[in-house]
């Protein structure tokens, strides 16, 4: 995760940290489905209160933090998702193609179709 910016300008502000408390006991318990796999997340396990990937104004839920089973991870889901953006910005390159190069001549051999 970027460092850049403190918790609020990331999206971790007071308001997450508090909804991320209200989940800990129900976590604790082994009874919360991840919202990325849907297989409960075990008493102990590491977890994230995770954003929606392509809409953070949509509320989080608790997510595996690391891959899990047939889980992503919330962490991996992240930079997944920043390599797919990264991968469509590029711009393909065109092959250079090399040009015969023009001979110099003092004169004109030829006149263009116009001027005859």
């Amino acid at each position: 995760m970027p460092r850049n910016g403190n918790t609020t300008a990331r999206g971790y502000g007071n308001r997450h940290q508090q909804d991320r408390a209200r989940w800990v006991p129900a976590v604790a318990a082994g009874a919360v489905p991840c919202r990325r796999c849907g297989y409960l997340i075990q008493p102990g396990q590491s977890w994230d209160l995770g954003h929606d990937d392509w809409d953070r104004t949509a509320p989080s839920a608790p997510e595996h933090r690391h891959r899990s089973g047939g889980c992503i991870g919330n962490r991996a889901a992240g930079t997944r998702k920043a390599n797919q953006i990264r991968r469509a910005s590029r711009t393909r390159r065109q092959p250079v193609v090399a040009s015969q190069p023009q001979p110099v001549t003092s004169r004109q051999w030829w006149a263009p179709p116009a001027q005859r």
